[in-house]
């Protein structure tokens, strides 16, 4: 697929166009791909399936915007006007146990600025989009219940995360347990996209990359909640009083 242009420039629904297609694509190889697990540092893990997805999106994305570079998670980083972000398999350690919580997320910037991204929950074969003048949507093929609301905030948090830098992320996690419902994903990408479609208040991480909250923050802004960046590597985002409770409280352990 290549991005069509429109008097001489691409626009970010054509950058999102060529996002979807490419992970929609990508997903089909992971029936068939052979997973074999190396460990990643100390406490993370890649998979043959992380690298093999990696090249095939590179591949399609470059292709199809030529001239773009890609940052990703296994096979390197570059820059141009447009580039990617790319997370094969956010959710690698529930991905290799057969745990159906991981997705393919991809975004695209222009010139430093985020303006298009999806999400694939490749499981559940739900895709979840936006981009600048183009509002959030979420296909699904599958059982789809509306979100509800619940007395307390619920909030998606992987905090206290192993072999963290930080102290006091386990004082941080007694203290949202007193004033929210917490679920741990393990998968940021998906995590930002559950909050933009409505199904959690917040979420928060440290220790995160580029490519893991890319295609998330695009989602989360478009669909009217916040992304709120916290030191080096942490964010929160979503709705309500809970998001600046969390990034006040997250400043604290990182600062």
């Amino acid at each position: 697929m290549f991005v069509t242009h429109h008097n001489g420039r691409v626009t970010p629904g054509d950058l999102l166009a060529l996002a979807a297609q490419s992970c929609v694509d990508a997903a089909k190889l992971l029936h068939d791909v052979q997973v074999d697990v190396s460990p990643k540092g100390t406490f993370d893990q890649v998979s043959t399936a992380d690298v093999e997805v990696e090249a095939f999106l590179r591949a399609a994305l470059v292709s199809g915007a030529p001239g773009s570079a890609v940052v990703g998670e296994e096979l390197g980083s570059a820059s141009a006007p447009v580039t990617w972000y790319v997370d094969p398999i956010d959710g690698t350690r529930n991905f290799v146990r057969g745990i159906p919580l991981s997705c393919i997320s991809v975004a695209a910037a222009v010139n430093g600025q985020l303006v298009a991204g999806c999400v694939l929950d490749p499981f559940r074969d739900e895709l979840f989009t936006a981009a600048d003048g183009v509002p959030f949507t979420v296909r699904s093929t599958g059982l789809v219940i509306p979100p509800g609301s619940s007395p307390r905030p619920l909030v998606l948090t992987d905090i206290p995360l192993p072999g963290s830098p930080y102290s006091g992320e386990m004082q941080l996690l007694e203290d949202l347990l007193a004033v929210a419902d917490v679920r741990r994903v393990y998968s940021t990408a998906l995590s930002l996209a559950w909050v933009a479609a409505g199904r959690a208040d917040a979420a928060a991480n440290l220790g995160i990359h580029p490519w893991d909250v890319a295609a998330g923050e695009v989602l989360v802004r478009a669909s009217g909640g916040e992304f709120v960046p916290v030191g080096s590597d942490g964010f929160v985002a979503g709705r309500g009083e809970i998001v600046s409770w969390l990034a006040e409280r997250l400043e604290g352990i990182v600062s």
